[in-house]
C-alpha cells in the first residue's frame, strides 16, 4: 500500500511528487529525482492538526506533506502504527467540546479554591518586617490626603489602647500591637485594619459610640481580620501578578509597589466578615461584654454609611473612601450579634 505526497528536499523551495510506502519500520520515499529510505525511528510525524497536511519530518531538515489524511492514517496503520489517544481525541469535536469544558472547569476551580488557598499560604508566609514596610506605603498614601491627625487627647487614646490589650483574647489571636488613631471627617466614623496588621482607629467611631464595649467591640472585629489576615489575602487575591512573586520567588517588592492600588479592588468577603463576627463574639465573651453591642455598633455605622453612600462624589478620593469606609454590616448579621447571650 502507498500514498502520495509532495517533497521538499530543505534546501530549495522546490517541490517533488512522490509516492509513500511503509514495510516494516522503514518509510520508502520515491519520485521523480528522489528516493530515500528512513527507519520510522529517526523521523518525526507530528499529530494532525485541523485539515491541514499530515507531515514527515527528516533530520536532514527535508520533510513530505501529505494531503490524503485519510489514506496516511491507514497506512501507518497497515504497519501497526495506529494514531495516539491524543490524536483520535482531536479528530473528534466532541472530545474537543469536552476538553474545552474541563478547561474551563479546571480554571473555575483553581480561582475559587486555588486562588484563595494560595492566598492565606503566601499570607502566612510574609515576613513581619514586610507587613510593617506595607502598612507604612499605606499610612503614607493615606494621611495627609484622607486622613488627619487625632484630636483625641492622649490620655484617651492610652486609656482605650490599655483597655483593648488589658482584655482576654483566644488563643490563637494576634496581638494588639499596632494600634493607631486618626480623625476622618469626610469618611464618617470607622476603624479598619490596614493588610499589614494595622489598626486604625477613626476619632469619629468613638464619638458615635455610646460606651467603650461598643469601640472594644468593633476593634475586636478588626482584631478577627488580623489574625487570619484577611485584608492581605483580599489584596494579594486582587493582586494574582503580586501572589504569584510572593509565592513563588519571595520577592515582594512587586506587591508594596502595587499594594496602594490593589487594595481599592478589595472587599471583605461575607465569610470573612462571618469570621471576624464569631472572633469578635468568643473575645467579648471571655471579657464579659455582651456581643450584642457589636451588634448596636454595626447598625450605627451602616446607618452613617448609607448617609456617606448617599453623598459620595465620584473621584479618586470617593474610591478611597469607598475602601475606609465601613463594609455594610447587613440586618442578618446585626440580628445574630444583638440575639447573642
Amino acid at each position: 500500500m502507498s500514498v502520495s505526497g509532495f517533497y521538499f528536499d530543505g534546501r530549495s523551495a522546490r517541490r517533488y511528487t512522490v509516492s509513500l510506502e511503509l514495510r516494516g519500520d522503514v518509510l520508502h520515499v520515491i519520485g521523480d529525482a528522489v528516493e530515500r529510505s528512513e527507519a520510522l525511528a529517526d523521523i518525526k510525524v507530528p499529530a494532525p492538526l485541523g485539515d491541514t497536511p499530515r507531515l514527515i519530518l527528516f533530520a536532514d531538515g527535508a520533510r513530505c506533506e501529505v494531503v490524503d489524511r485519510a489514506g496516511f492514517d491507514a497506512l501507518l496503520q497497515t504497519a501497526g502504527h495506529a494514531p495516539s489517544l491524543i490524536a483520535r481525541m482531536e479528530a473528534r469535536w466532541t472530545y474537543a467540546v469536552a476538553s474545552l469544558l474541563v478547561t474551563l472547569a479546571l480554571i473555575a476551580a483553581a480561582y475559587v479554591w486555588g486562588l484563595p488557598y494560595a492566598a492565606r499560604e503566601a499570607a502566612e508566609r510574609m515576613p513581619e518586617k514586610v507587613l510593617v514596610m506595607m502598612d507604612g506605603q499605606f499610612l503614607k498614601t493615606f494621611d495627609g490626603r484622607l486622613l488627619e491627625p487625632t484630636k483625641l487627647s492622649s490620655a484617651r487614646q492610652q486609656a482605650l489602647v490599655s483597655r483593648l490589650r488589658a482584655m482576654h483574647w483566644p488563643d490563637e489571636a494576634a496581638k494588639p500591637d499596632r494600634i493607631l488613631f486618626r480623625s476622618a471627617p469626610h469618611i464618617g466614623p470607622n476603624a479598619f485594619a490596614l493588610p499589614g496588621g494595622t489598626v486604625v482607629m477613626l476619632d469619629e467611631l468613638v464619638m458615635l459610640a455610646q460606651n467603650d464595649e461598643e469601640i472594644l467591640a468593633v476593634l475586636a472585629h478588626e482584631m478577627g481580620h488580623v489574625t487570619e489576615r484577611h485584608a492581605l489575602r483580599q489584596m494579594l487575591q486582587a493582586s494574582v501578578v503580586g501572589l504569584a512573586m510572593a509565592w513563588y520567588v519571595g520577592d515582594v517588592s512587586t506587591i508594596l509597589a502595587a499594594a496602594p492600588s490593589a487594595l481599592l479592588e478589595t472587599r471583605y468577603s461575607r465569610d470573612f466578615e462571618r469570621r471576624a463576627d464569631n472572633f469578635a463574639v468568643r473575645t467579648l465573651a471571655l471579657n464579659g461584654i455582651p456581643a450584642s453591642r457589636l451588634g448596636e455598633m454595626l447598625a450605627k455605622l451602616e446607618e452613617a454609611y448609607a448617609g456617606k453612600q448617599q453623598s459620595k462624589k465620584e473621584s479618586d478620593q470617593a474610591k478611597w473612601m469607598d475602601y475606609l469606609s465601613t463594609h455594610p454590616a447587613t440586618e442578618e448579621r446585626i440580628r445574630a450579634l444583638k440575639e447573642q447571650p
